[in-house]
């Protein structure tokens, strides 16, 4: 389940279109919702005991967002406590507006696939094409629309023979991203993610719905926060099921840039 909501996750930050106003406002911190001057981010989960109480840190799956001086992120992966195993995107082009030119995407460490956008006349994305190590191409994304923040909230995966393979749409609460969804080529939802914010704009329940052969398995998670820095970034949370059972507490360690 976790493939599908980091594939919608992973598409939209790539193919956003940046709108007419200032860069402070629209880099990726905006859109992540974090305040200040960050460098990286770091969110390490820890297990609970019946009571609730805290254990030790997980041994894999510490996440990990870095940015550039601009806000831009240049990496969104996922490691093990000892910092091996990488997964997930490193950003590695940017055109002069901010938006992604180049990104690897990594499997244990290696490069197993590259995305390279091309920008239209205004400025926002066109074809983005995905290539596997050997340098094939995969799959293309197309046909793509953005909200008044230039956020992606639809577009098409296509085949390399341009038939279509999935359809997949996202939603907004202003500038966060607050779910989607996945079509296959035939219209029928696959995965459906449903992202609800408190007032600080960060999630307070999120339900994920995977369809296998029509039969829905739902999962549903509840973020409660207990710490906030000075800067009004949560460093602690709790996850929740839909029992109001704690799962597990997770920390976020935010290294900020130095004036």
């Amino acid at each position: 389940m976790k493939k599908f909501i980091l594939l919608l996750v992973t598409i939209s930050a790539f193919l956003q279109s940046i709108a007419q106003k200032s860069e402070r406002l629209h880099n990726d911190l905006f859109f992540d919702n974090l305040k200040g001057s960050i460098e990286k981010v770091k969110e390490i989960p820890y297990s609970v005991d019946s009571n609730g109480k805290i254990g030790v840190a997980d041994s894999c799956c510490v996440s990990i967002l870095a940015y550039n001086k601009r806000g831009y992120r240049t990496m969104d992966v996922s490691e093990d406590a000892l910092g091996k195993g990488m997964n997930g995107q490193v950003y590695i082009k940017r055109y002069d507006n901010g938006k992604a030119k180049e990104i690897h995407f990594m499997t244990n460490g290696k490069v197993v696939s590259t995305l390279l956008g091309t920008l239209t006349k205004d400025g926002n994305y066109g074809t983005a094409r995905i290539y596997d190590k050997a340098g094939r191409l995969v799959s293309f994304y197309d046909e793509v629309k953005v909200n008044r923040y230039g956020k992606v909230i639809f577009m098409k995966s296509f085949n390399p023979n341009s038939t279509l393979q999935q359809t997949i749409i996202n939603n907004y609460e202003r500038q966060i991203w607050i779910g989607g969804s996945i079509k296959d080529s035939s219209g029928r939802e696959m995965f459906v993610t449903v992202i609800t914010l408190n007032e600080k704009l960060n999630p307070s329940e999120v339900v994920q719905t995977q369809l296998i052969n029509g039969n829905p398995s739902v999962t549903r998670t509840k973020y409660e926060y207990d710490r906030f820095d000075e800067h009004g970034n949560w460093i602690q949370r709790r996850e929740l099921n839909d029992k109001g059972e704690v799962r597990k507490i997770v920390k976020r360690e935010i290294r900020y840039r130095k004036s």
